[in-house]
């Protein structure tokens, strides 16, 4: 497994896990905008203001944290560079600011938290689709799905050593994975599940640095 691939199932694996935590605490997905836009269609039907306040926000915060994001790792080409890793870093940060916050308050998710969170993801998303690798965008996997079924029923093309066959698959299946693990344990252990995906984009951004060359602006 090359090193782009291993770190691609990383943040794979942390936004399944953010998504699941965030859902079951906040009632919306930091990452999943295509779920959100459904939950808050749904709610808007209803009228439910109370629903629609958790998607909204989850939205507005991925807006923002892509639009940050997509200018931070502005560069020629599609090199995962420094400012890749800085974009996962200031991400992996907002997540153990928000880890921090719900430990010391003692509370689940609130909207603010919740915005923080969704930023994170934005951000992600934007530098990982910077990296413009077909079918794997490590935050929404509907893409993913079909491209690792495509992959499957297709004549296979040539060998790919940083981009293989299977990770469209291995992408979804981390994502499926740290969704599970989001959503097995109590409440109690809330600030614990934030900080594995904190922790993860942290160490992905630390992999990736001594490896990535830096960028002029």
């Amino acid at each position: 497994m090359s090193p782009l691939a291993l770190r691609l199932l990383l943040l794979s694996l942390a936004a399944g896990c953010v998504d699941a935590v965030a859902f079951v605490h906040g009632g919306a997905f930091p990452a999943n905008m295509t779920g959100n836009s459904v939950l808050l269609a749904l709610a808007m039907a209803r009228g439910d203001l109370a629903a629609m306040l958790p998607c909204g926000v989850a939205l507005l915060g991925y807006l923002v944290g892509a639009a940050t994001g997509a200018r931070l790792v502005q560069a020629p080409g599609h090199e995962w560079t420094r400012r890749v890793d800085l974009s996962l870093l200031l991400a992996g940060a907002l997540l153990v600011t928000v880890t921090a916050l719900i430990a010391a308050t003692g509370r689940s998710y609130l909207p603010g938290l919740l915005v923080l969170t969704a930023v994170a993801m934005g951000l992600q998303s934007a530098a990982v689709q910077h990296l413009a690798i077909a079918g794997v965008s490590t935050v929404f996997v509907t893409g993913t799905l079909t491209t690792a079924i495509t992959r499957l029923v297709s004549a296979p093309r040539g060998p790919s050593p940083d981009a293989p066959a299977w990770l469209p698959a291995a992408s979804w299946g981390s994502y499926f994975l740290g969704a599970l693990l989001g959503g097995l344990q109590p409440l109690a252990l809330l600030p614990l599940r934030l900080a594995l995906p904190g922790a993860l984009l942290v160490l992905v951004a630390a992999l990736g640095w001594r490896r990535s060359p830096s960028s002029s602006a």
